[in-house]
């Protein structure tokens, strides 16, 4: 299956997207170095807000201030690479700093895709975006880990090095790439009442409404597990081989026919991959099985989830609207997940939070499937 040369001038975004988002685990294991499961929930917390908060300021001011989606993701680099250079490592900073490259970056991605794609081109598109994040991914972890073991596990340093990989990407990210103008906003909380709109809150729950859980409870296995930033750096680059090159390899066997069967076997795979997270709650060494299965599964769940999303975002309204109530109720989900689960982790132990929090993941990512076959089945129908 071949890409138009307008999907492929995205891939180099995508590549830098997946390479920059990888910050995110050394957060975490930063923050949960002092046992301080408290510190990774804030940072959770705040980094799902700022995020929130910069995708709705981004369709409601970029179109006033001539915004396009090429502009709206160089300033999804610009930002974090201004923060994390500062040397501050606050929560708050490193909240406001992979906040702010979540929201920004993914507003700028479901704009350009969502213009540039059609239903038919979207699987073959998957496959590779999630190859080369996946390739961008595991070159960043890589030199992360290279930088952490040769300065006694620096995290002043690694911040520096995404921070100036940021405004590198700011810079050069752009040339040649087809690019879409924001349009103003117009009614988007008027899609909330849609019966489309409503069918799609199962959906965004299981799919991404548990973000912020995920992220939590993985945080706290790999702080137990992980003897130092390092060995998670070195576990994480290798594991992620195979995912990606498997992803690449099945691109062209994937189609609108058989989306279905590929999110079926990723989910099955990802459940997997979370119960041994959970049963790492008592044997740690589990958490490296756990990292291995997660990064095989991740990119064919990534995939599958990315034609998913755009799925979802067919329904009526205009993309802009759709685009915005929809992260606004992804921040309300997510938070409700986490929030919730942070009260319950008050009265357990973090072994048992660990394996709780990783059990409850495996069952949404079956739930997942169930829902979404109901998606796949009526995209198939239209294609025929």
């Amino acid at each position: 299956m071949t890409i138009s040369r307008q999907e492929r001038s995205l891939l180099p975004f995508v590549t830098l997207q997946g390479a920059v988002g990888t910050l995110s685990g050394f957060i975490g294991y930063f923050l949960m170095s002092g046992s301080r499961h408290e510190a990774m929930f804030e940072f959770t917390a705040l980094l799902l807000t700022v995020a929130m908060i910069a995708a709705v300021l981004a369709y409601g001011l970029g179109p006033r201030l001539g915004l396009t989606g090429k502009t709206l993701m160089k300033l999804g680099f610009f930002l974090p690479g201004v923060v994390l250079l500062s040397g501050n490592q606050t929560v708050w900073a490193m909240s406001i700093a992979f906040g702010g490259f979540l929201g920004l970056t993914w507003s700028a991605r479901h704009w350009l895709e969502m213009q540039l794609l059609t239903d038919g081109q979207r699987d073959g598109y998957a496959s590779h975006a999630g190859a080369v994040g996946v390739a961008g991914g595991i070159v960043a972890t890589l030199l992360a880990t290279m930088l952490l073991a040769r300065t006694g596990n620096s995290a002043r340093l690694l911040y520096a090095l995404y921070g100036a990989a940021c405004l590198l990407a700011a810079w050069r990210l752009g040339r040649g790439m087809a690019d879409a103008p924001l349009q103003p906003l117009k009614a988007p909380f008027a899609l909330v009442r849609q019966p489309q709109f409503l069918a799609c809150l199962p959906l965004f729950f299981l799919e991404s409404g548990l973000f912020g859980l995920g992220q939590a409870v993985t945080s706290i296995g790999a702080s137990r597990a992980m003897g130092s930033a390092t060995a998670l750096g070195w576990v994480a680059t290798v594991a992620g081989l195979a995912g990606g090159v498997g992803l690449y390899l099945s691109a062209r066997k994937r189609d609108v026919g058989n989306r279905g069967s590929w999110l079926g076997g990723s989910c099955l795979a990802m459940a997997v991959a979370f119960l041994f997270l959970a049963g790492s709650a008592w044997l740690p060494g589990l958490f490296v099985v756990h990292l291995i299965a997660k990064a095989a599964a991740g990119p064919f769940l990534g995939a599958s989830e990315l034609v998913l999303n755009q799925r979802a975002l067919d329904i009526q309204g205009d993309l802009g609207d759709r685009i915005v109530v929809r992260e606004v109720t992804l921040w309300v989900l997510r938070m409700a997940s986490l929030l919730g689960f942070w009260a319950l982790s008050a009265t357990m132990a973090p072994a048992m939070m660990l394996a709780v929090g990783a059990a409850f993941m495996a069952l949404a990512v079956g739930l997942e499937y169930l829902v979404a076959q109901a998606w796949f089945g009526e995209g198939a129908r239209q294609a025929a």
